[in-house]
């Protein structure tokens, strides 16, 4: 009796165990499901204005492979960008099917379609994703055509530029370019003094100069009247201090020659 007893009693724990563990499981089911619910208009209306964006962004994409010149890179991006459409389309025809209105009026959800809206939404939420990374493989496509036309165009201009400065460099008209007047040719450089001269010059003693002072007349000479330059030169030829220092200036001339 005691074993069936206790057997009993563990059957009955483990059966409320299990039952508290489905409840709780069921309770967070019901409860995100509640939760979709109430958040299923606001989350409708983001999901048509994502796909009324992504027509905006279309067009914009075909207007930008409009702009490109080679062929193949034009059908790249159209391919890239129909597989952008059409996963947009499919967004579409799933959200017409969930939603019902009339002419003119926002569309709402459908009654069955509001309570399992939280699964109707994972659906919708992997297709907006699939849709933004083939928008993200358009973008990179796109921009690595547009840098490689910029890179080839400046490899262009630089081999164009240095064809130009060639041209600059070689005249083409010569009888231009010697109408042109030429700068002036500087005169040459006087040629260097022999060194016998030079040292000469330097060995030869500087000159005085004769002043009144060195001869030993006062600048101020009192006697009789002047008579003019003419008597001044008479009177120092007379003058016998004058004498000697003349015959003594052209002795030291003839030693030095």
């Amino acid at each position: 009796m005691t074993d069936s007893q206790a057997a009993r009693q563990w059957i009955l724990i483990l059966s409320l165990t299990a039952l508290l563990l489905s409840l709780a499981i069921l309770g967070q089911i019901v409860s995100q499901y509640v939760k979709a619910y109430l958040d299923a208009p606001g989350e409708v209306s983001a999901f048509l204005d994502t796909i009324d964006s992504s027509i905006v962004e279309n067009e914009s994409y075909d207007h930008d492979i409009s702009k490109l010149k080679r062929q193949e890179d034009r059908l790249r991006l159209n391919r890239l960008l129909r597989e952008i459409q059409k996963g947009g389309d499919a967004l579409r025809e799933d959200l017409n099917a969930l939603t019902e209105g009339e002419d003119g009026s926002s569309p709402r959800l459908k009654p069955a379609a509001r309570l399992f809206w939280a699964s109707h939404r994972r659906q919708l939420e992997e297709k907006v994703r699939r849709v933004d990374l083939l928008r993200m493989r358009f973008l990179v496509v796109h921009m690595g055509i547009i840098t490689g036309a910029a890179a080839a165009t400046e490899k262009k201009n630089a081999a164009g530029g240095g064809g130009f400065g060639r041209d600059l460099a070689a005249p083409r008209d010569p009888e231009k370019w010697s109408s042109i007047p030429r700068a002036p040719v500087p005169p040459p450089l006087p040629r260097p003094l022999p060194d016998s001269l030079t040292e000469g010059i330097k060995s030869k003693p500087p000159l005085r100069r004769l002043t009144l002072h060195a001869i030993g007349h006062p600048d101020a000479v009192e006697g009789g009247p002047r008579k003019g330059w003419a008597g001044v030169m008479q009177e120092l030829q007379r003058s016998p201090v004058l004498r000697e220092r003349h015959a003594s200036i052209e002795l030291a001339m003839a030693k030095a020659y």
